[in-house]
C-alpha cells in the first residue's frame, strides 16, 4: 500500500528560509539602515545588504523501503544568504570588517537554533566566499560574502 500523496511531507525550504529571514530582520532592524531580503533586492539598495537567497537542493532515499514510510527521503540543501556592504571611499579594512561583522551575525542567527525553529532536522554554516574591491565606478570599496548554510530533513 503506497502513503496517500495528501500526507507525503512538503520540502521544508520554504519554512527554513522564512525562519532565516525572520531571524536577521529580528537583529538587523530596517532601522539601522541596512536591509535584509529575499533574494535578491528591489530599487532600494542601501549600502548595506542581507539577502536570504538561492537554495541548492539534493534528495536521497534513507532506506530500501518500498513503502516510502517514517525517515523515507533525505532532503539537503544549502541556503546561501549574501552580505552586500559598499562604502564611499577607500576603506578596505573598514569595509570588509562591517561585511564580516554582518556574516558573523547570520552565522549567529543560524547557531543561536541550529534547527531553524523546528523546519530542519539540523541547520550549520559551511562555507563562505569573500569578494572585495572597488565598485564598478570606482567610487568606494565593495564586499560580498555569500554564507552557505547546510539543512538536513528527513522527510
Amino acid at each position: 500500500m503506497s502513503t496517500p500523496l495528501g500526507d507525503i511531507p512538503a520540502s521544508s525550504i520554504p519554512a527554513a528560509r522564512a525562519w532565516l529571514l525572520a531571524g536577521l530582520q529580528a537583529q538587523i532592524p530596517e532601522s539601522s539602515g541596512a536591509l535584509v531580503c529575499l533574494d535578491v533586492p528591489g530599487p532600494y539598495e542601501p549600502d548595506e545588504i542581507v539577502c536570504v537567497g538561492e537554495v541548492q537542493q539534493t534528495y536521497s532515499p534513507e532506506s530500501v523501503v518500498g513503502s516510502g514510510g517514517a525517515g523515507w527521503l533525505r532532503e539537503d540543501y544549502t541556503v546561501t544568504v549574501t552580505v552586500d556592504v559598499y562604502r564611499g571611499g577607500d576603506d578596505p579594512a573598514g569595509t570588509f570588517l562591517r561585511a564580516r561583522q554582518l556574516a558573523d551575525l547570520v552565522v549567529a542567527v543560524v547557531r543561536s537554533d541550529p534547527s531553524l525553529g523546528g523546519a530542519v532536522d539540523r541547520a550549520r554554516p559551511s562555507t563562505a566566499s569573500h569578494t572585495a574591491g572597488w565598485d564598478d565606478e570606482h567610487k568606494g570599496r565593495h564586499v560580498v560574502i555569500d554564507l552557505g548554510i547546510d539543512c538536513l530533513k528527513t522527510l
